[in-house]
């Protein structure tokens, strides 16, 4: 059975020290007594620059449908699939979703758990075991269903990228968290929710205006533009300030 337990809230959690070592679940939310909102994270590949809005890291497609090599036994706690043409390094998929991605009737469609480790053969094509965080409730036979992964909207947080969004936001940067590299992860803190001092872009925007990831600064906040898709996460409390940081309710969580 999956397991919940209550939201911890600030005691002598040290938001701006990063870490080497994981010390609870990517996505961990965390409370502060103002109102504020903390989630733990695991930095891409750039280190952070404080004030920046993130994004999760990019999908890569290569996971997406992945066929299942051993069929899936009821009870059995791990799924076997055919990886894609992706290397799958350490740290990639920690506290990520396994999802069924098979379409029409099958039982086991919406079905989704969440990975606490993937082991075997990790290169292009290679025969992995991905284990889950409970046993699987259906069968997974290797010719009716197809398998996805996905990395934790927390696992490899990067800058919010210009123009394009290639996926969801995340948070903003309150300190300057390292680089991660394939072998030495690093973990620490990002802000969802509250009063944060975020970059603002050159677009014109009043107190109180609605915000969007910037359309002309990469990690910054702008406006809305008419025809984008791009995901509101906040509100103003100053008016825009090119190059500047400044208050913004985030409202992300």
């Amino acid at each position: 059975m999956a397991v919940l337990t209550g939201r911890p809230q600030l005691s002598t959690v040290d938001l701006y020290t990063s870490e080497l070592v994981k010390t609870t679940a990517l996505g961990t939310l965390m409370d502060s007594q103002t109102g504020k909102y903390f989630r733990y994270c695991l930095n891409g590949a750039a280190a952070l620059v404080k004030g920046n809005l993130l994004q999760e890291a990019a999908n890569d497609v290569q996971f997406d449908a992945l066929a299942v090599q051993t069929a899936g036994v009821i009870g059995d706690q791990y799924l076997t699939l055919t990886n894609g043409t992706t290397t799958i390094t350490p740290f990639m998929f920690d506290d990520g979703t396994v999802f069924s991605n098979t379409a029409g009737a099958a039982v086991t469609v919406g079905d989704e758990y969440t990975i606490k480790s993937i082991t075997g053969t990790l290169t292009s094509g290679g025969t992995i075991k991905v284990w889950t965080d409970r046993p699987l409730r259906y069968a997974y036979a290797t010719s009716a269903t197809k398998v996805g992964l996905n990395k934790s909207p927390f696992g490899g947080v990067i800058q919010f990228p210009i123009t394009t969004q290639t996926g969801m936001p995340v948070g903003g940067a309150i300190y300057e968290i390292p680089a991660s590299t394939a072998t030495v992860p690093v973990y620490g803190w990002i802000q969802t929710h509250g009063v944060f001092a975020g970059l603002s872009d050159n677009s014109t925007f009043a107190i109180g205006s609605g915000l969007v990831p910037s359309l002309a600064a990469a990690g910054a906040f702008g406006v809305n533009v008419a025809g984008t898709t791009h995901t509101p996460v906040g509100v103003a409390r100053h008016a825009a300030e090119t190059t500047k940081c400044i208050p913004i309710f985030l409202n992300i969580d």
